[in-house]
């Protein structure tokens, strides 16, 4: 029997970007869908509380699952992530699993674990298989005026690798969608500017402009946009060592066949060249026998 698929959406964004904003939305959800949700720290995430059940303390390891009206849970990572996802799919009692990953989290590695269960062995994946469906990132587009300058910053040469702009670059470019969350608090140009600065680091993506993270979950949900490869290969500079090395492909083909043109020449030159005087040499030797 094929264990069932339960498709996960991952969140991502730096903080204050209004991930938990649109969690909150998502919870809120008129559609029946049951959602599992994993947080870093349930105390550290305003969920809002008329969401959460009273004393829905889930008997577990530890308080880390916390039972919500709408049928959901809520994990911390004080769990390993396998062991969390593994401990979901084993209720089946859930249609969607949505992570938010701390917004000083690079979304990579939390996909790559998710994607090896499988190979992990039957035990981690009997009751259900959870399968990354989208990586939504959360850009807050007054944050990125403010304070990168517009994302300006982002594109600055010689980053170290402890900048914030290499954590902000990351999460922007291992995903699917990015949500340019309040969008209206910054004028039509800035929002442009940013939004040109996004789509130079992540090519693929689809930009969606939003304030409180109010969209359509038909835009994030059930989408099956996720391939590990092609968003790992997705980043602009990535794609541009591609090309660079399909170029010198291309030049390298171009040196073969003209190194190939020129050795035939010379060869023909040679053959030529030889038969003139085996032809000499055997005429004259004929003459003078003769």
């Amino acid at each position: 029997m094929t264990p069932t698929r339960i498709p996960v959406l991952l969140l991502t964004g730096y903080l204050g970007s209004g991930k938990t904003t649109l969690l909150n939305r998502i919870l809120n959800n008129r559609r029946g869908i049951r959602f599992a949700v994993i947080v870093n720290d349930i105390g550290e995430v305003n969920i809002d509380a008329d969401l959460i059940e009273k004393g829905g303390i889930v008997g577990q390891k530890d308080d880390s699952l916390v039972a919500l009206q709408n049928g959901c849970i809520c994990c911390t990572l004080k769990m390993d992530l396998v062991e969390q996802l593994r401990d979901i799919t084993r209720q089946q009692r859930f249609d969607y699993i949505v992570i938010e990953a701390s917004g000083i989290c690079e979304p990579a590695p939390i996909a790559q674990t998710i994607c090896s269960m499988p190979a992990m062995g039957l035990e981690y994946v009997r009751d259900g298989v959870p399968v990354i469906d989208s990586i939504v990132t959360v850009v807050d587009a007054l944050r990125m005026r403010d304070e990168f300058g517009s994302g300006e910053s982002l594109l600055r040469p010689n980053l170290d690798e402890d900048d914030i702009e290499n954590l902000v670059i990351q999460q922007v470019e291992f995903c699917n969608i990015i949500l340019l969350n309040k969008a209206s608090e910054v004028s039509p140009a800035e929002l442009e500017r940013v939004r040109q600065i996004i789509r130079a680091l992540q090519p693929k993506a689809e930009i969606i402009p939003c304030d409180y993270c109010d969209i359509d979950f038909d835009k994030i949900l059930n989408t099956n946009l996720f391939d590990f490869d092609a968003v790992a290969t997705s980043a602009a500079w990535i794609d541009a060592i591609e090309h660079h090395h399909d170029d010198d492909d291309d030049d390298d083909d171009d040196d073969d066949e003209d190194y190939d043109d020129d050795d035939d020449d010379d060869y023909d030159d040679d053959d030529e060249d030889y038969d003139d005087d085996e032809d000499d040499d055997y005429d004259d030797d004929d003459d003078d026998e003769y």
